[in-house]
């Protein structure tokens, strides 16, 4: 192998790209954009890398092996480059889909996949290295160099994207493209997975605040006022974000009504379709409950009766079709990171 310590950069690479690639499917705030900006310079990393990797496969393949390791470096490289092409294309291009699946989402399912098999070809070939060879200087500036080299190949595929007026300039911080904001119910419409419950009868509705609380408390459609107003961005990690005007109550109203215990911790917020996500205390007391959106009631697609605006959360974690509020002693992580339904 010509470049052998290019599988470890590589490694490296993959590491930084996995983390910062998790925390930033899940982040909506500002303050936690690095995780984004990281998985980006890392991206243009892996194609620095690549100059050097490729040649180590180029080499490999003259190698008299048999087909299926071939085959399988093969479609590895085949794999890896559709990855980078599809979230090169997403960040300068703009918003595209293809067979449902918006281009991020592709870019991400690849990704998942591909991760595990990238780990281990990179551990695979990096196993026989002896000690000096990670406390070596030159390892050192190899990193450090990759580093910097990343670092300005991103800034100049900003300004490209910028003088260009490529669509890119224009993405969220998220990575996602505006789409519909103050229109009402037009914005786009998505579910998690399978989470698509026939329309429920307003008059049949009613909203559950339970768990460990002293006055558990039902509610019915005719009760919820819509006395609380926000603007609120929701932003889809399908790689669109929307701004709206909400109209519903307050989470921290029927939190007080029902008088959570002592040692509350958490709420659980439940749909329908006994899809949820846990919030703190706190969190819970700064969302609203939203009836409307802009003028309009909403529509069964965006969660008539009721759905929450988590305005620091991605969209998967703004609940629709709520029935149930549930008072936790126990706190907001005893809960899947992405909801498994």
């Amino acid at each position: 192998m010509r470049f052998p310590w290019a599988n470890t950069l590589l490694l490296a690479l993959i590491g930084v790209e996995l983390v910062s690639g998790f925390f930033g499917l899940v982040s909506n705030s500002p303050d936690e954009a690095v995780f984004i900006l990281a998985h980006r310079i890392a991206g243009w990393g892996i194609v620095a890398v690549l100059v050097w990797k490729t040649a180590n496969v180029i080499r490999s393949l003259r190698w008299h092996r048999s087909a299926t390791p071939r085959t399988a470096s093969i479609v590895l490289a085949v794999a890896l480059l559709a990855t980078l092409a599809l979230g090169f294309a997403w960040s300068f291009v703009g918003p595209y889909s293809y067979w449902w699946f918006s281009g991020v989402s592709w870019h991400i399912y690849i990704g998942a996949l591909l991760l595990p098999i990238l780990i281990w070809h990179s551990l695979y070939h990096t196993r026989g290295f002896p000690l000096r060879f990670w406390v070596d200087r030159r390892t050192f500036l190899r990193f450090a160099g990759l580093a910097i080299a990343s670092a300005a190949l991103w800034r100049a595929g900003e300004v490209a994207a910028s003088v260009g007026g490529l669509s890119g300039a224009t993405r969220r911080f998220t990575g996602s493209y505006e789409a519909g904001s103050f229109t009402g119910n037009a914005f786009p419409l998505t579910s998690w997975l399978n989470d698509n419950p026939h329309p429920i009868d307003a008059d049949a509705w009613h909203l559950n605040i339970g768990g460990a609380v002293a006055n558990p408390t039902s509610m019915r459609y005719a009760d919820i006022t819509d006395a609380k107003t926000t603007t609120a961005t929701i932003d889809c990690t399908g790689g669109w974000h929307s701004t709206q005007i909400w109209r519903g109550i307050a989470l921290s109203y029927l939190l007080r009504t029902a008088q959570p215990d002592k040692d509350a911790a958490s709420v659980t917020v439940r749909s329908v379709t006994g899809y949820y996500r846990r919030f703190s205390m706190s969190e819970a007391n700064e969302y609203i409950l939203a009836t409307h959106v802009g003028d309009e009631r909403l529509s069964h697609g965006h969660g008539f009766p009721l759905r929450l605006v988590a305005h620091d959360k991605r969209g998967f974690e703004w609940v629709k079709w709520i029935t149930e509020i549930e008072v936790n002693r126990t706190g907001k992580w005893l809960q899947p990171p992405l909801p498994l339904q």
